[in-house]
């Protein structure tokens, strides 16, 4: 597969972490995915299959990965075009770099991708029941607008749908 994807689109940028180590965010590509699905297996129990990462670069959804200055994948996001509304459709931190600031640094990169492409607003689910994660969305200006009854396969769990107007 070749790496040539519609997240070429998203610029690779820098910024400085709390610490003052230089952080980059880059174009999610298929030779990212082993690292990528690493996290995604060691932070979440129920989450998305090697292939469903590569079908989501295939098909050209928007991913970005940030690593630190030794080249280190620290996050990444995936978010999805549905006309005039970006949907967020994966957000995850390395366990090591939990509670230190970089998912409000993907965060703000994501929405502002999404203000670059002139989307309205950004939506996303959430388990109710991943606090960290709710405080992050609702930091972030996101609100609740809804709940999908047994949207969580694994423990048929409801999520709450979060909408950020942009």
């Amino acid at each position: 597969m070749s790496d040539t994807n519609r997240t070429e689109d998203m610029d690779t940028s820098s910024c400085y972490a709390a610490d003052g180590e230089i952080l980059t965010f880059s174009p999610m590509l298929f030779k990212d995915l082993h690292e990528v699905y690493y996290i995604e297996q060691s932070v979440f129990s129920y989450h998305w299959t090697y292939p469903n990462f590569e079908s989501s670069v295939a098909i050209g959804n928007h991913g970005c990965v940030l690593r630190n200055e030794a080249g280190k994948m620290i996050g990444y996001f995936i978010a999805m075009e549905a006309v005039d509304e970006m949907h967020l459709l994966k957000i995850a931190v390395a366990e090591e770099f939990h509670g230190k600031g970089y998912g409000r640094l993907l965060m703000d990169r994501v929405v502002d991708f999404a203000r670059e492409l002139e989307m309205e607003s950004m939506i996303l689910e959430v388990r109710p029941t991943n606090d960290p994660a709710v405080a992050l969305y609702k930091n972030t200006g996101f609100q609740t607008i809804g709940v999908r009854k047994g949207y969580y396969a694994d423990i048929r769990e409801d999520a709450l749908v979060m909408r950020l107007v942009l």
